[in-house]
């Protein structure tokens, strides 16, 4: 026996030391673990569970730190298992409050991503607070909500489990009829995948039903068919079934019955070493026997009851332990005494020289925090002279992307273009023609001039800006090119401003590459459109040739040119997000029907600015 109990014990030993020894490895590698990604997230919520029951305020710091990162990354489904995570926590505290509160959010966010695993994990964690704080219908109508998102997987364990909380729920709440039909669904499932543990698990909690509401009849036949069970398969389980049989009987008042039950359960228990147990039996057959005025037995069984509660709260273990208290203080109580003789008796000269070292110590510190203050100042000062280098560096690259913008709008071949169509007015004295067309080329440079240096536009003068471009653009394709604007009224306004000159290089590539190698019905479409109380979005679309065909066509007649518009744009966009929370995105979708191409479409997602 003792050898079986070493062994026991050197086994938990190796257990306990190889999972600390795992938990420190895991600890090790997060810390070692510099990515701030979704990976490292399923990492603490991994570790967190794991210590959970050992460490809690630790596990607490690596679910917070989980739901935070979760959170940064925008992982919905990471969020919700890391609220849940910290209702699970809560709830192993007993602290019901919080456990109800993240465990509601947790739910909330796995509604939101229709996701029925994460539902059902949160389900289970807040239907175990709502039960513990006696909110039973609440608890029933997440246990219901479980086992309808489990029950088209019947044979799953996790279908096994929300089918007994929905039956406690109910048993809870005091449905009996709705219990006994979960715990009677339970027992036929079970028995359909052979699960032989689960169906009896089932057949117990429905005994127990059964019991409370005094239809002994069909407790019995419950009771009997798992003691005939266990009887021929596990007879170490059989103190459970006999207890419940006896309890039976005496709620009937046939405490005759009832004894030779509580005695078998008794003799089990025992064998057992199960003090606890063996006590609260020992109890209540001391009541059976005093009914039944069987004095002698009552007074036997009543020793054995004495035995087992002086073993579990012995007097003798108090004492000692009062003993060794009262021997503690009383140890603790001469050591001060002595500690004070001795120091009254300490030498004066050994006073001055404490006090001689420590004022050297105090010095040396101060001349050490001096010098490491005057250190720390220096490097604060090269860190921001650092930074407005850097800054420096960002706004010229920025300024330098403006004009590189502006070039683009205002390149060489657009105004040469222009100045040949007024010089063709002149030249067939269309004076008015030229007169107007003069007027609106001046109006375009004036305007793109001013607004190169506010850096925002209001939707109403950018839409001029860009009709005034397309009036002139027009003639260089002989009227042959038809342009629609649509702008919501709601971002009509001269509140909501966009950075300059960012829409037209993208309609000047439509035209450019898509709309010119069309030899008619060239169409082009600008809307404006007010997508959120943040966000404006602008659509370009045309019905050119699409990019592979222009691409082509580039690649023949100039093999080497690069669009200097987009180019320049594109790096005005990284330097306008630069820093930025919310940022210009670009999308640019070729228009296909029928494998043929048929346009190109960009849309532009610009966050607004109110002024």
């Amino acid at each position: 026996m003792r050898k079986l109990l070493l062994l026991f014990t050197f086994i938990c030993f190796n257990f306990s030391f190889s999972q600390n020894k795992l938990i420190d490895s895991l600890r090790t590698e997060i810390a070692n673990y510099k990515t701030e990604d979704t990976l490292k997230v399923q990492k603490l919520l991994s570790f967190a569970k794991r210590i959970q029951r050992v460490n809690y305020k630790e596990a607490e710091e690596k679910l917070q730190e989980a739901l935070l990162l979760s959170k940064q990354l925008k992982s919905k489904k990471l969020e919700s298992s890391s609220l849940t995570g910290l209702a699970r926590l809560y709830l192993q505290r007993g602290k019901l409050t919080e456990a109800m509160e993240f465990g509601i959010n947790s739910k909330k966010t796995a509604d939101s991503l229709q996701n029925s695993t994460l539902i059902q994990e949160a389900n289970v964690q807040l239907l175990t607070a709502y039960s513990n704080n006696k909110n039973y219908e609440q608890a029933k109508a997440l246990a219901e909500e479980n086992y309808n998102l489990s029950k088209s997987k019947p044979s799953t364990r996790s279908h096994f489990r929300n089918l007994y909380y929905y039956a406690e729920a109910e048993r809870m709440s005091k449905n009996f009829v709705g219990a006994e039909k979960r715990f009677k669904e339970g027992i036929e499932i079970t028995q359909k995948v052979k699960n032989k543990g689960g169906e009896y698990a089932f057949k117990s909690s429905l005994a127990s039903l059964y019991k409370d509401h005094r239809k002994f009849d069909k407790a019995k036949l419950v009771i009997d068919d798992i003691i005939n069970y266990y009887e021929s398969n596990n007879k170490a389980r059989l103190a459970g079934p006999y207890f419940s049989k006896a309890t039976m009987y005496s709620m009937q008042f046939k405490h005759q019955e009832a004894e030779p039950w509580y005695l078998k359960s008794l003799k089990i228990y025992e064998d057992q070493g199960n003090l606890f147990w063996k006590k609260r039996i020992a109890q209540i057959l001391y009541v059976n026997y005093s009914i039944q005025q069987k004095n002698k037995l009552a007074d036997s069984i009543n020793k054995i009851y004495i035995a087992a509660r002086d073993s579990i709260d012995s007097k003798e273990k108090k004492q000692i332990i009062e003993d060794v208290r009262i021997k503690y203080e009383t140890d603790k109580i001469e050591q001060e005494k002595n500690y004070a003789e001795l120091e009254s008796s300490k030498n004066r000269n050994l006073f001055i020289g404490s006090v001689v070292i420590g004022v050297l110590i105090l010095i040396a510190s101060l001349f050490y925090l001096s010098r490491m203050k005057a250190k720390k100042k220096a490097e604060v000062i090269a860190l921001e002279l650092k930074e407005t280098q850097k800054r420096l560096a960002v706004e010229k690259q920025y300024r330098d992307s403006e004009l590189k913008a502006l070039k683009a709008q205002m390149n060489p071949h657009f105004i040469f273009n222009a100045l040949n169509s007024i010089q063709e007015y002149i030249v067939l004295n269309q004076k008015s023609l030229a007169s107007d067309y003069l007027g609106k080329f001046a109006d375009l440079i004036r305007n793109y001039l001013n607004y190169s240096d506010t850096g925002l536009i209001s939707i109403p003068e950018e839409v001029h800006n860009l009709n005034l471009y397309l009036e002139l653009e027009k003639l260089r394709f002989e009227d042959e090119l038809d342009y629609y604007f649509h702008v919501d009224g709601k971002v009509n306004s001269e509140l909501i401003k966009i950075p300059t000159m960012l829409i037209q290089p993208y309609i000047e590539n439509a035209l450019k590459h898509g709309l010119l190698h069309k030899k008619n019905n060239r169409k082009l479409n600008i809307s404006i459109s007010h997508v959120s109380d943040a966000v404006v979005q602008c659509i370009v679309e045309d019905n050119g040739v699409g990019r592979k065909k222009s691409e082509e066509i580039k690649s023949r007649l100039k093999p080497n040119h690069k669009s200097f518009a987009l180019n320049a744009n594109t790096q005005r966009l990284d330097l306008l997000n630069y820093g930025k929370e919310r940022k210009i995105g670009v999308e640019i979708i070729d228009l296909i029907a029928s494998e043929e191409p048929k346009g190109t479409r960009v849309i532009l997602t610009i966050p607004i600015i109110k002024s």
